[in-house]
């Protein structure tokens, strides 16, 4: 008979054997421009396969594409169209019914040169990756904020059950607030404006605020038309959340300390390379319960009741009302950007350091006991800057991700001839049937999703 001692010992090895196995049981995908190719790894035992993450398209630097020559001419006479200035930040998958995928990135204005901010992804292949096209078309994006009622610089959006893509625009070039903040609705179907809703004055700090995501409560979805509709848009720079209710037409904002960047995480360390950026609130996501947050100079993931956010009441006497609802949840041992949750409670994140996919499901403690590590290169997911969890044509989920190795832009190191973009796809389906992934505090596998 074993001694406890020695039992203990062998549950250890036996632990990092299956964690070592459940690490290098995907086949590692192919890059590629194009085709989308599911990894089928086997999980631990032979069981279950475990997916992995697959590199859809990548860029050493952004192809700009136009529909016609005069348009290209145009950008070109009006200093719009500098490669080498472009730097994608989010990803936006759409399934069509034909079972094709259009896929939506964007490229905010963070400095000139850039001709368009919305785009989608094509299959025409250029010298450094594929060609981007504007969307909805060039005429709809002005010369660095000339035009208010065009876009300036889109940062991120979000696609509704109900086909419509919502576009938050921060106004914003360099710095500079030349347009207000708006939420532009799309009607995917036609390619078409739906909405504007430009933000009020008493929402936002110009020079101080930036607008940066819109994460989507759908109370009304199909068959209904999604008129109930509450988007929640982080200000990073500013520390604050504005909350839009698009049938009230009315938005309002909301202050807390947890909001604020955390100065112990301002320097972040990226594949070796280090850079400031004290960002605060920056990625929300909410479960229809309550919203998740996090800084990104911070370790610490927050939640707020989206009952408490919604009811504009709470907040007329002060954008730091209802302080006692917000909660820390529990903290990280890296720093992470983007984040994304599945319509079975799993949030999604990235950290800087360790590089590492990681996923907690909220019905959990919010500890590294509880995350599970992803299968991943770590080389392919440097700043991960967008990411969403998709359901595609068969209606399974995806976790959907952009990287821009952003460090190297902050250092001045940015190497044209190495990829430096990527959109990359991971099913979720292994997570979902309940495949077991290992934490890092833990080398014996655990099912920690379902």
């Amino acid at each position: 008979m074993l001694h406890l001692r020695e039992t203990l010992f062998l549950l250890f090895i036996l632990g990092a054997s299956l964690a070592e196995a459940a690490y290098n049981s995907y086949a590692a995908p192919a890059a590629a421009s194009g085709g989308l190719r599911p990894g089928n790894g086997r999980a631990p035992g032979g069981g279950r396969p475990v997916r992995s993450v697959e590199t859809l398209y990548q860029w050493k630097q952004l192809e700009f594409g136009f529909a016609t020559p005069q348009d290209r001419q145009q950008a070109e006479a009006d200093g719009n169209l500098m490669p080498e200035n472009g730097t994608p930040i989010d990803v936006q998958p759409h399934f069509l019914s034909n079972g094709q995928v259009r896929v939506f990135t964007t490229i905010p204005r963070f400095v000139t040169g850039i001709p368009y901010t919305l785009a989608t992804v094509s299959d025409q292949e250029g010298p450094n990756g594929p060609q981007l096209q504007p969307y909805p078309n060039y005429a709809w994006h002005n010369n660095n904020g000339d035009d208010c009622d065009r876009i300036t610089s889109a940062f991120r959006v979000a696609i509704s059950e109900c086909n419509q893509m919502w576009v938050i625009d921060s106004g914003n070039v360099g710095g500079v607030q030349h347009c207000p903040p708006q939420l532009l609705q799309f009607d995917l179907n036609s390619d078409t404006l739906l909405h504007r809703f430009r933000f009020p004055n008493e929402t936002y700090t110009p020079g101080a605020s930036l607008f940066i995501a819109p994460n989507l409560f759908v109370q009304d979805p199909p068959p209904r038309n999604c008129a109930r509709t509450i988007i929640y848009v982080p200000d990073v720079t500013n520390h604050g959340l504005v909350v839009y209710d698009h049938r009230a037409n009315a938005a309002w904002r909301v202050e807390n300390r947890f909001m604020y960047p955390d100065p112990d995480y301002g320097r972040h360390t990226i594949a070796g390379e280090s850079f400031d950026l004290m960002d605060g609130i920056f990625a929300v996501n909410n479960d229809r319960q309550n919203l998740y947050f996090h800084p990104l100079a911070s370790v610490s993931e927050y939640s707020v009741p989206l009952s408490v956010l919604n009811r504009r009441q709470n907040w007329e006497n002060g954008v730091d009302a209802m302080s006692d609802q917000f909660t820390l949840l529990g903290r990280r041992k890296s720093e992470c950007a983007a984040s994304a949750i599945d319509s079975r409670g799993n949030l999604y994140c990235v950290t800087f350091n360790p590089i590492k996919l990681f996923a907690w499901n909220v019905k959990t403690r919010y500890t590294t006991r509880n995350f599970g590590n992803l299968p991943a290169k770590a080389n392919e997911l440097q700043f991960v800057s967008g990411m969403k969890v998709a359901r595609n044509a068969e209606g399974k989920e995806e976790l959907w991700m952009l990287s821009n190795r952003f460090q190297k832009i902050a250092s001045g190191t940015l190497n044209s001839n190495e990829v430096n973009f990527r959109i990359l796809r991971r099913p979720l389906d292994d997570i979902h049937s309940g495949v077991f992934f290992a934490s890092d505090d833990d080398l014996t596998n655990r099912l920690i999703f379902n």
